[in-house]
């Protein structure tokens, strides 16, 4: 039948194939440009943004990590404010990839991690809390502590004062043997006294320098000594004015010791929170990297099928021509 075409008859029919076959190129390229078009939307709008605010994540909190760190370690106000700011701008992030994986229900580990990252968040800002806290017992403990030692010190310094005058007045009026050797003891103790609060307080002052936790507790130590030493003093002293500066030296080294105990609870209870929080800090940053390895893997699965889909389109086109 095709040979009894008339020359135009076979070119019309020659024609309406290209005709058709341009038409079918041309439906399979607008099928699959289109298929690559809604791929680049969904990057532009959903696994783009989702690596963007999961990175911003990543930043913020550890930005927060970091400032509260500080603030463990130096008990500096500056730190403590920083955190809180970081805190602030760490709670935007999560409101953004919250809004982003409510936006696009097929961003299922956005979704759920923002959710388990703001439960982590608050957790963490419980622990700030309990830092601040514990920094504050800390310099609580060290201004009464330094206050204690002061009085100390004032009447220990006192009590050898008189001493000191008593032993003079025993030189210059010959008085017996026995009563000047009892001065002399009395000045022994009072000195050892005052000696061992001197290791109790540089002790206290370089444990806390250092954060040495064995040199404070072996400064401690000391209060037996002292409470020792005042005893032996006490037994010995006639004088009220005397035996109320004894009482006023044991009271403060009492209330020294009390403060040093506060001072290495509160230490103790830093290291606890520090730990959580570390841990509590992971935790979120673990999630914000296990959106972005989501994020990260969509995208190159979407980059590969846009290729694909481009490569073929070209094929189609190239073999058609």
């Amino acid at each position: 039948m095709f040979r009894k075409m008339k020359i135009g008859g076979k070119l019309s029919l020659a024609f309406g194939v290209l005709l058709l076959i341009f038409a079918g190129v041309g439906a399979m390229s607008w099928m699959n440009m289109s298929g690559v078009q809604q791929e680049a939307r969904s990057l532009a709008e959903r696994y783009v943004p989702e690596l963007v605010v999961a990175a911003n994540v990543q930043n913020t909190v550890q930005t927060m990590m970091y400032e509260v760190r500080g603030y463990n370690f130096t008990y500096s106000k500056s730190y403590l404010d920083a955190g809180r700011n970081a805190v602030v701008e760490a709670r935007k992030a999560l409101k953004e990839a919250s809004d982003l994986g409510e936006k696009y229900p097929t961003l299922v580990a956005l979704r759920e991690g923002a959710a388990k990252a703001v439960a982590a968040l608050d957790e963490y800002v419980v622990l700030i809390d309990r830092t601040e806290t514990a920094v504050n017992a800390i310099d609580g403990a060290r201004t009464s502590g330094n206050e204690s030692a002061r009085l100390f010190m004032e009447n220990a310094e006192a009590y050898l004062a008189s001493q000191n005058q008593a032993m003079l007045h025993a030189l210059r009026n010959n008085e017996p043997r026995e009563e000047t050797e009892d001065r002399l003891q009395k000045i022994t103790l009072a000195n050892e006294i005052i000696d061992a609060g001197n290791a109790v307080r540089l002790a206290n002052y370089m444990g806390q320098a250092t954060r040495d936790v064995v040199r404070f507790e072996e400064g401690m130590k000391n209060f037996d000594e002292i409470d020792s030493l005042v005893k032996k003093l006490r037994a010995d002293t006639a004088q009220k004015v005397n035996l109320d500066q004894l009482d006023a030296v044991q009271k403060a080294a009492g209330e020294y010791k009390t403060a040093m105990e506060k001072t290495l609870a509160s230490w103790r209870e830093l290291d606890e929170i520090n730990t959580r929080r570390v841990e509590t800090g992971r935790v979120i940053l673990t999630l914000a990297d296990q959106v972005v390895h989501a994020a990260e893997t969509q995208s190159m699965k979407i980059t590969g099928q846009a290729v694909s889909s481009l490569g073929s389109t070209i094929l189609v086109i190239l073999i058609a021509t």
